[in-house]
This record gives C-alpha cells, structure tokens and sequence, in this order.
C-alpha cells in the first residue's frame, strides 16, 4: 500500500541538521499520523507521498515548519563537548545525610532546536494502512 492522503502512517525517522548533529527526539523515534491530518509539517507529508513499508528517504523540513512542529519536551540536540575530564557533585540526600556523586567532565551538550534551521528528516516508512473509523452503533 501507497502513502498518500487518509491512510495512516507510521514512521521511525532521525532528526538532523546539515553539518551532522542528530536531533534526539525519545527512546522510539516513532511517529504515527493521518496523512493529511496536518499533524506534522507539511513538507514531510508531502515527502511521505509514494512510499510504501520499508522504504526510506531524506525529507527537507524548512526552519519555518520546524519550528512548529511538536517535538516532544525534553528533545535536544546532543554531541560530546571534548572538554578536558573532570569532577562534578551531584549532591542528594543519603542514610549519613548528603552524599556526592563524581561525574566524568566529558559530557553531552544539550541545546535545543537552533532557530532558523532546515531539519532533514531521515524516514523508515514502517506501515501504511487504511484509516479504520468506527460504524455506528459499534464499540
């Protein structure tokens, strides 16, 4: 079956920006929707037109319906610093009273979705399926 308006869609799909950073959006990556729902940004529904389960594309998504798009709280983009090693405390409270707990120095930045930047989308089309609506009188 075809993606095209009214079938329901599922899709694993990476977030990236042209210079390589991955935009991490959740454990899943999965995002299921009405085609034509206007759920999504338009630009990935029209990138979606055509493909069936399995296939995979690249999907230009422009800064300006990016930056509508939901994408779940808590999403960042994330890439190792380089920094020199070092100590962190993380302070909490333990049996004895507060405890400390070293962390390496070389960590992940996190920022978020720079403002003003095309997002590629890379797609997993997992399935295509009708829209199933209720029948009256039917639970």
């Amino acid at each position: 079956m075809e993606t095209q308006p009214g079938k329901r869609v599922n899709i694993r799909y990476k977030c990236k920006l042209d210079d390589g950073r991955v935009y991490l959006v959740g454990e899943r990556n999965t995002l299921e929707f009405l085609v034509g729902s206007g759920r999504v940004p338009k630009s990935l529904e029209a990138g979606l037109l055509g493909m069936q389960q399995g296939d995979h594309r690249v999907v230009r998504v422009p800064a300006a319906e990016a930056e509508l798009f939901p994408f779940p709280k808590g999403s960042h983009f994330a890439f190792s610093t380089g920094g020199a090693p070092g100590i962190a405390y993380d302070f909490g409270p333990g049996a004895g009273g507060d405890v400390s707990h070293s962390i390496p120095g070389n960590r992940d930045y996190r920022e978020p979705l720079p403002a003003g930047t095309d997002v590629l989308f890379e797609v997993e089309m997992l399935s295509v399926k009708d829209e199933v609506t209720a029948s009256p009188g039917r639970s």
